[in-house]
């Protein structure tokens, strides 16, 4: 155990110049805290001792400026950031969390008490999320994407932006689109996405992922295996895009090197998409979306750097759909604070650093934050593409 002594107040906060007088009453504080080491941790007592002061016209006594600061608290910022670790990144129920402190530490807190955590943590970091929507405006692209939530057997949605380095997520109560709107407003970027038809309303130039494109055509060419017409037309867009995917991966998302391809583009369209009358009703639906699309499906020719799927924010809201398994439903006190969190934790995880020790350091841009140690990432295999 460490007693630390600490200065006692000195001026009455009410009567401005009253000088406080002596007492003979204590105070005393006491906290545990986790001290971090690169070997591991160790919990610490720490009994914060002084004097309480006396004020004849306020009749009261005060107590000293650093125990009152801690006001109700028991734990110190170290066992709260390993708390709120524990939920965020090991995807632990609180009632979990509560069970390894007591088999750990030797030590009880509430589930309400590690929720308080999480929002104390969010509050704190407000900052960071602000930044973290300022660095997102600034780049040239930006992926989003949303997935269900449910709080409290409600249907929620959870929107992801991200630009591959930073990650904010936001909830809405319906799949409206007016989130993004509000978020990304005044972007002058390229908005990556899926074909979800919200999308369509935005007034910014966007990308659409091919990947979900592939997806939905795989998926079409299983149920209908013996169908010629739509063999046709998958053979004919896998014709088209194999050679743009080659070239990506041998020369990156450069503009100079794809703009090539627009006369094998053009010639698609002409030969089949425009002008063409399909029997069946899924290659006209294929048909219809490459029609709407064109610009939007093909804008990665004309631009560096624009991303030809929306891979990024499937990874980065992959880790909540992990918590929803886990979970099953959410509760709404801590489902913002949760997510407010978790955007840093991406974040974090997508720039290689320890979230960890970010919430350690008590630093608020994530960007400007030196992990200690680089954090290895096991990258995702990377799956053939097939049509």
């Amino acid at each position: 155990r460490t007693v630390i002594r600490v200065a006692s107040k000195r001026n009455c906060p009410k009567h401005s110049g009253e000088r406080l007088q002596k007492s003979d009453k204590g105070a005393e504080k006491v906290i545990v805290d986790l001290d971090f080491a690169r070997t591991g941790c160790r919990k610490m007592v720490i009994k914060y001792s002084g004097e309480k002061r006396y004020c004849p016209r306020c009749k009261r006594y005060y107590e000293p400026p650093s125990i009152q600061r801690l006001g109700g608290q028991t734990f110190g910022h170290g066992f709260r950031a390993w708390a709120v670790y524990q939920r965020i990144i090991l995807r632990l129920p609180y009632r979990i969390i509560n069970q390894a402190m007591e088999e750990l530490f030797h030590e009880t807190a509430s589930e309400a008490s590690i929720i308080r955590f999480v929002e104390e943590f969010a509050d704190y970091y407000r900052r960071t999320e602000s930044i973290l929507v300022r660095r997102l405006l600034d780049n040239p692209f930006v992926h989003a994407d949303e997935t269900r939530l449910s709080i409290r057997g409600i249907d929620h949605y959870v929107w992801v932006f991200t630009d591959g380095q930073h990650v904010v997520f936001r909830l809405t109560e319906t799949r409206e689109t007016t989130v993004v709107r509000e978020l990304l407003g005044g972007f002058q970027g390229v908005l990556a996405t899926d074909f979800y038809a919200g999308y369509d309303a935005l007034d910014c130039r966007q990308q659409k992922c091919w990947c979900h494109l592939i997806r939905d055509l795989n998926d079409d060419l299983w149920k209908f295996p013996f169908d010629e017409e739509l063999q046709k037309f998958v053979s004919a867009v896998r014709d088209l895009i194999v050679p743009i995917i080659e070239a990506i991966h041998r020369w990156g998302l450069k503009a100079k090197h794809l703009r090539r391809f627009k006369k094998q583009v053009d010639s698609f369209y002409v030969t089949v998409i425009e002008g063409r009358e399909y029997a069946l009703d899924v290659t006209k639906k294929y048909q219809k979306r490459f029609a709407r699309y064109r610009k939007s499906l093909f804008r990665f020719l004309d631009e560096d750097g624009i991303p030809w799927n929306n891979n990024t924010a499937e990874r980065a809201i992959r880790h909540l759909a992990v918590q929803r398994k886990i979970s099953g439903a959410f509760h709404p006190r801590g489902a913002v604070a949760y997510l407010v969190l978790l955007g840093i934790a991406q974040t974090c995880r997508f720039q290689e650093k320890s979230f960890l020790q970010f919430l350690l350091s008590k630093e608020i841009d994530v960007d400007r934050f030196q992990s200690s140690r680089r954090i290895k990432i096991s990258k995702p295999v990377n799956r053939e593409t097939k049509l």
